[in-house]
């Protein structure tokens, strides 16, 4: 009967051994995602809506679309502070709507409207890289552009390969359509050709990455994209996610495997040499 418990016992301090070195080699994965926008279509009406996200602003749906915060204030009866919430619909302007042509077995000609002007297939992609304290992978209205960034854009046929720096400041004064002391140009890669393109970023010394630093792209003709990254200096990482405190944890976790291997070892030995013995 002894010798059954003390059988037990060397298994399951075996057992609880093994499963503490495993834990000492797993990691955690961060889910990570950044938002593009794409030229809407203008609906039956011909009125062109923008759908407000999470996090937005009036000053990034500007970025985005283009459309100045006084027009979009004015379009949609928006209060002074121009305060937009998540799936509001936003209306960014008017087109001149597509008549039906008229059906019957003689039908009266009409005169065609005036042609739209067609893309010259490219598109326009801008870049920025966000100071993201929180570490919620969106820009908050305290969080800043940050400069130093390296944004690689290459298509995948291999005929398109671009760098840029990002440049950092306050994010109320960028504009797209800025050229005036009082503003910056945001960083935008143009005349895009339409394909298939990666796109990746290298953060500044001193930051570590909060949302995925290399996206598959997709770009058409006529497209204005703006994507986001985040990044967070180091010393704003949780302190049970830091480097010190995995390196702290991840050895003691190894020493206790350890040392419960070397036990359950040793009492095996002892057990089949009394066993010999008897």
């Amino acid at each position: 009967m002894k010798k059954r418990l003390l059988f037990g016992l060397i298994a399951s301090m075996i057992l609880v051994g093994g499963a503490l070195f495993t834990l000492w080699d797993q990691g955690d994965l961060v889910a990570q995602a950044q938002a593009t926008f794409q030229t809407p279509t203008p609906n039956a009406e011909g009125q062109i809506i923008y759908t407000v996200q999470e996090g937005d602003t009036c000053t990034r749906i500007f970025l985005l679309t283009g459309v100045t915060i006084d027009e979009l204030m004015t379009l949609n009866n928006l209060d002074a502070d121009c305060s937009v919430f998540p799936s509001q619909n936003l209306l960014l302007g008017t087109v001149e709507p597509r008549t039906a042509t008229p059906s019957g077995p003689t039908p009266t000609p009409t005169i065609p409207g005036p042609t739209p002007t067609p893309f010259e297939g490219t598109a326009e992609l801008c870049v920025v890289l966000f100071e993201d304290l929180d570490g919620n992978q969106m820009r908050s209205e305290d969080e800043t552009y940050l400069s130093g960034g390296v944004v690689s854009v290459n298509n995948r046929i291999g005929t398109y390969s671009e760098t840029m720096e990002t440049i950092g400041g306050d994010p109320n004064l960028f504009d797209l359509e800025c050229f005036t002391a009082d503003c910056i140009k945001i960083q935008c890669f143009e005349d895009l050709p339409e394909g298939d393109y990666n796109l990746s970023m290298g953060i500044p010394e001193g930051y570590l990455a909060t949302t995925s630093l290399n996206l598959a792209l997709e770009v058409n003709a006529g497209d204005t994209i703006l994507i986001d990254f985040g990044a967070q200096p180091s010393t704003q990482l949780p302190a049970e996610d830091s480097p010190e405190t995995q390196g702290n944890r991840s050895p003691l976790l190894l020493a206790v495997g350890l040392i419960l291997l070397a036990g359950g070892a040793g009492l095996t030995f002892f057990f089949i040499r009394s066993r010999g013995e008897s």
